[in-house]
């Protein structure tokens, strides 16, 4: 069955020059300081303190063995289920690849107030509620989309991500991780320990948030830019 056109232009892909494991306020580990990070509580800012350890290199400029092509359909807007505020966001992955890949996608949200959200702490009947409010019979949570995705533009999958929203009233600015998009992995040097861990190449999505988020539930919020990072 042909796939919808996506509705939205996605930007050229940025190559990140960051560093995996960037502060809660998004400040690459490099450059973070605690002048530089936003006003937040001593305990996010001792979060953000810990989060600088370990520096990952940049994605490298030779193509991985494998990439798979992430499209925004719906940008990331927030909805209340159950008297509970969720943020959510649909997308449309595509295996341009010479053979199928396996898609095990993982995704994590960030905000400036030093909160990570990943999106398995969402209950099942909220995403359950969320697919039948969308009324797209194309659409598949975190759990339905995984497993082996053909290739070709005939063969593109539609997928839905939620995350809890935190704190609405003092955040302004979110960015969401996503793994399982791209073979490409490195060995980086974490200084706190001197130990090697793997860092795994990932699309970051950034988005600023209004004020009134809240007040204006179902409303896309302002997207800012996205580019892979090494995390």
């Amino acid at each position: 069955m042909p796939r919808p056109t996506p509705r939205q232009a996605i930007p050229s892909l940025l190559v990140s020059t960051t560093l995996f494991m960037a502060a809660p306020g998004l400040v690459p580990a490099a450059h973070a300081s605690s002048a530089a990070l936003p006003a937040a509580s001593a305990a996010s800012a001792a979060m953000a303190m810990a989060m600088r350890a370990v520096a990952a290199p940049m994605p490298r400029a030779a193509e991985p063995r494998w990439e798979l092509r992430f499209e925004v359909l719906n940008e990331l807007r927030l909805v209340v289920l159950g008297g509970q505020p969720y943020w959510f966001l649909t997308y449309l992955v595509t295996n341009r690849t010479n053979q199928d890949q396996t898609f095990v996608p993982s995704a994590i949200l960030y905000t400036d107030q030093g909160e990570i959200l990943a999106d398995d702490a969402v209950p099942f009947e909220v995403n359950k509620e969320l697919l039948d409010l969308l009324r797209n019979p194309l659409l598949e949570d975190r759990n339905q989309i995984i497993g082996v995705l053909q290739q070709g533009r005939e063969n593109a999958r539609e997928g839905l991500l939620v995350f809890p929203a935190g704190d609405l009233i003092e955040t302004d600015r979110i960015s969401i991780f996503i793994a399982g998009l791209s073979s490409e992995t490195q060995v980086a040097i974490n200084p706190a320990t001197g130990e090697e861990v793997i860092v795994r190449k990932s699309l970051e999505l950034q988005y600023n948030v209004p004020g009134e988020a809240l007040q204006n539930p179902m409303t896309p919020i302002q997207f800012t830019g996205r580019r892979w990072v090494m995390r």
